[in-house]
């Protein structure tokens, strides 16, 4: 209960700095359904991204909502991110971890669903999003998606775990000609 960078004292009479959790302990505390994507991944997914305040992303693979995090701190209160993900076990996850660690967060939307069926409902116009991060097993099924969202100059990262998925995405995307 006490305030950040105060001087506590145990029972032993030990003196501990108090401070708040950063994103990082809490990423890799925090509750899960999906694998969570890591604080240095996340990093370097946000540096590729060259996100800025006020920027709005798109994600797909919500899992247990480590990279909306860090894309949220990203894009600020300005900024918007709007997170699909498949699962409802793993978005009621997700949205607890959001909540737990960054309070009500109107920037951010979750919606419960697969990409493809979804977006369209959602009435974006081409080119609404500033990045699109895709952690999901077969991302080659959304290019098309990420093709509509990305406004022109804006970039795409995939975070996938083989080297067959990211060979059968560049493919994909080769071919689709976006």
């Amino acid at each position: 209960g006490s305030p950040e960078g105060n001087v506590v004292e145990s029972t032993a009479s030990m003196r501990y700095l108090v401070l708040r959790p950063l994103l990082r302990d809490v990423v890799l505390s925090m509750p899960r359904g999906a694998t969570v994507i890591y604080p240095k991944d996340s990093a370097a997914v946000v540096s590729l991204l060259d996100l800025t305040p006020g920027d709005a992303v798109l994600e797909a693979g919500a899992g247990s909502a480590a990279m909306s995090m860090s894309l949220l701190r990203a894009v600020g209160p300005t900024g918007r991110v709007h997170s699909f993900e498949r699962r409802d076990d793993f978005a009621r996850i997700a949205e607890r971890n959001v909540r737990s660690f960054l309070g009500h967060c109107p920037n951010w939307l979750l919606t419960v669903g697969d990409l493809n069926e979804e977006y369209p409902g959602c009435g974006y116009s081409p080119g609404a999003f500033d990045g699109v991060v895709y952690d999901m097993l077969a991302p080659w099924e959304c290019v098309a998606t990420a093709h509509h969202a990305l406004r022109s100059g804006g970039v795409l990262a995939v975070y996938i775990a083989t080297t067959t998925q990211m060979s059968r995405t560049v493919e994909c995307l080769r071919d689709s000609g976006q």
